[in-house]
């Protein structure tokens, strides 16, 4: 039991970081725990009130929502309210999210922080380079597209068209910026240079040139059959894939065979 003369509060072992003397000053956090009751902690939160952070997501329960360390033996809790409806879309252990926390009826909790706040809570950073990729965490999902904080506070705008495959929330990406725009928000995309650039099907079509040194019989006037058996996609699917590749400089295109051409 603790007390600061006035009032007596528990802290319980699991809370404790060391074995304490009687009458020994210390340092603690006070919340309330999932009894109600008024507890300590000797563990110092990642934020309090007021405060917001990047917490790592450590686990998800779909009737309720994520939680987050907060550096406590409780998890925070960020609603599902507070998420999207596609599960798909939800973070996954391990990912981040910028939140802040709140307090309602004794009960702490996560909630986003507004997108136009979240540079508030940053000092200012040295700005960031054009063509150069940058950690950050998918903050926000819009229709447009996907907003992405570095962990100094920078807002990167991924515009759809340029991404290559849906992102979750939290998840750490690494856009390259490719400008500023009018708002002062780094603009940046998700798509790879040369080969990484390439969809599904293009790959497919590269790697099996790759394992079949370099050269293979199938063109656009291969039949759909054929096409079928040694690639698993359509001819529609398979002559869009090689005229990418050959727009790309990465294939020689020929009337009876296609060869990967060397760099």
């Amino acid at each position: 039991m603790l007390t600061d003369g006035k009032e007596e509060i528990f802290l319980h072992k699991k809370e404790a970081l060391d074995a304490y003397r009687v009458g020994e000053k210390i340092t603690v956090f006070v919340y309330v725990d999932n009894n109600g009751r008024k507890t300590a902690s000797t563990r110092m939160p990642k934020i309090v009130l007021g405060e917001a952070a990047f917490l790592d997501v450590v686990g998800s329960n779909y009737e309720y929502g994520v939680f987050l360390d907060n550096n406590l033996v409780k998890d925070l809790l960020l609603s599902k309210d507070d998420l999207p409806f596609n599960l798909d879309l939800w973070p996954v252990p391990n990912d981040k999210l910028f939140v802040e926390l709140k307090e309602k009826k004794n009960t702490l909790f996560a909630k986003f922080v507004g997108r136009k706040q979240v540079t508030s809570f940053f000092p200012p950073s040295e700005p960031l380079t054009e063509d150069t990729k940058y950690q950050a965490y998918v903050s926000y999902l819009l229709e447009e597209g996907l907003v992405c904080f570095t962990e100094k506070g920078d807002e990167i705008f991924v515009h759809h068209n340029n991404t290559r495959r849906s992102y979750r929330l939290g998840e750490l990406v690494w856009p390259r910026i490719l400008k500023v725009n009018p708002e002062a928000e780094y603009v940046g995309t998700l798509i790879e240079q040369k080969e990484s650039m390439i969809d599904t099907d293009a790959k497919t079509i590269l790697d099996y040139l790759d394992g079949h040194k370099g050269t293979m019989r199938f063109t656009d006037k291969s039949t759909p059959e054929e096409i079928q058996a040694a690639f698993k996609m359509s001819k529609s699917a398979f002559k869009r894939a090689l005229g990418s590749l050959y727009k790309q400089g990465l294939v020689v295109l020929e009337s009876d065979k296609t060869t990967r051409k060397q760099s």
